[in-house]
C-alpha cells in the first residue's frame, strides 16, 4: 500500500483562500455597512432621549446615553505576547541603532 503525500501547501493555501473569501463577501453582502447603520441609529435614538430629557428639565448623566461596546479580551497569553513583542522592538530598534553606529564610525573614520 502506497502512503498518499499530503501537499501541506496547498491545504495552507486553500484555508487562506477561503478566509479571504468570506470577509470579501461579507463586505460585499453590505454586513459592515449594516452594523455602522445600527450604531448610527442608536446614537440618533440615544440624542432623542437626550433632548426629551433636556426639554422635561430631568437630571442628565452621560453614561445613559453613551453605549460601551469596549470589551476586553487580554488573558495571560495576550499579556505575554505583548511583552515578547515590546522586547523584540527594543531589540531590533538597539540592534540597528548600534550597527548604524558601528557603520557610521567605519565611514566616517
Amino acid at each position: 500500500m502506497k502512503k498518499k503525500k499530503h501537499n501541506y501547501l496547498f491545504i495552507v493555501t486553500l484555508i487562506l483562500f477561503g478566509i479571504y473569501s468570506a470577509i470579501y463577501f461579507s463586505y460585499k453582502g453590505g454586513y459592515y455597512e449594516v452594523k455602522n447603520h445600527d450604531k448610527m441609529l442608536l446614537t440618533e435614538e440615544a440624542m432623542k432621549r437626550f433632548e426629551d430629557d433636556v426639554n422635561n428639565g430631568k437630571n442628565i448623566c452621560i453614561n445613559d446615553y453613551i453605549q460601551n461596546d469596549y470589551t476586553d479580551y487580554s488573558n495571560k497569553i495576550t499579556n505575554a505576547g505583548i511583552k515578547i513583542g515590546s522586547f523584540a522592538e527594543s531589540f531590533v530598534i538597539d540592534g540597528i541603532g548600534t550597527f548604524f553606529e558601528v557603520l557610521g564610525k567605519l565611514f566616517t573614520g
